[in-house]
């Protein structure tokens, strides 16, 4: 789901727990991915990345107590998607090295790790033509680097 920037990004983050919907599908992951994932437009006033670093990790624990209390285990996180301009928060029932994207990603401790990328990225939604590489060039294939993903295993 896209949540539009009209509030503080940290608020919009914490709405996330307002999704009754959310859930562990763990026999059909394409699906929980589809429910469970929401972005939020990156904000064209400053971030204030303490704010939204902490809602984040507020979603996970609140997360974790409702999986603990159904005596189910699964991963809470988030990355910046520079092609979207979003920032991403998700649920799955996979453990943190084995989440569902189709490039490599690399974990990072801090939730506020992802939300400076967004904060400082002066064109969010907007990649240069520069960054990008043709698959279909003669030249040996460019090596993506992996992403930052924050992920917390709950509960």
């Amino acid at each position: 789901m896209d949540v539009v920037a009209g509030d503080s990004l940290a608020a919009l983050v914490l709405s996330y727990l307002d999704d009754e919907d959310v859930a562990l599908t763990p026999g059909d992951p394409a699906a929980e991915t589809r429910t469970n994932t929401w972005g939020y437009a990156v904000p064209p006033e400053q971030i204030d990345v303490p704010a939204v670093g902490s809602a984040l990790s507020q979603v996970a624990s609140e997360l974790g107590g409702r999986l603990s209390r159904r005596g189910e285990v699964g991963t809470c996180y988030a990355w910046y998607d520079e092609q979207a301009g979003q920032v991403r928060c998700s649920l799955s029932s996979a453990p943190p090295d084995r989440l569902a994207f189709g490039g490599r990603y690399r974990l990072v401790a801090r939730a506020t790790d992802v939300v400076a990328l967004a904060a400082a990225d002066q064109t969010p939604g907007l990649v240069a033509w520069a960054a990008l590489a043709d698959s279909n060039a003669d030249e040996p294939a460019v090596r993506v680097p992996p992403f930052p993903v924050w992920a917390a295993a709950l509960p």
